[in-house]
């Protein structure tokens, strides 16, 4: 009996073998996490950058002593511009729309990479004089 205990000592191959596997399913798994984690990254810091755009952009009309005509009149406005920031061209879209307080426009900003017509980012806010 002595000899068989001595015999059990150890992992069986079959054992090592399903513990290879596991392992391997879980660092396949946790491998493609990360790729799609860096993936996200580069988008994320995009998506920021177009809203620094944007903000920028907003910064910049409140900052101008512009008359009503800059912003549509008092009525609607479609004003495409480009920007350059952190080495890429950026496009941006103002658009602005009446609202029912005189003196106040809905403004609606898109931001896109230049050539590109997707939307990165897009604000919307209140001006007024």
């Amino acid at each position: 009996m002595s000899s068989s205990i001595a015999k059990n000592k150890g992992f069986s191959l079959i054992e090592v073998m399903v513990a290879l596997i596991i392992a391997s399913i879980s660092l396949i798994a946790l491998s493609q996490t990360l790729g799609q984690y860096v993936y996200n990254q580069g988008g994320l810091q995009e998506r920021v950058v177009a809203t620094w755009v944007a903000q920028n952009r907003f910064i910049e009309i409140q900052n101008k002593a512009q008359n009503k005509a800059d912003l549509g009149g008092g009525g609607s406005l479609n004003k495409e511009q480009t920007e350059n920031m952190l080495g890429a061209d950026w496009q941006t879209k103002l658009t602005t729309q009446p609202t029912l307080i005189p003196g106040l426009m809905r403004a609606n900003l898109q931001v896109s990479l230049k050539g590109d017509k997707a939307v990165v980012a897009e604000v919307v806010s209140i001006v007024g004089k």
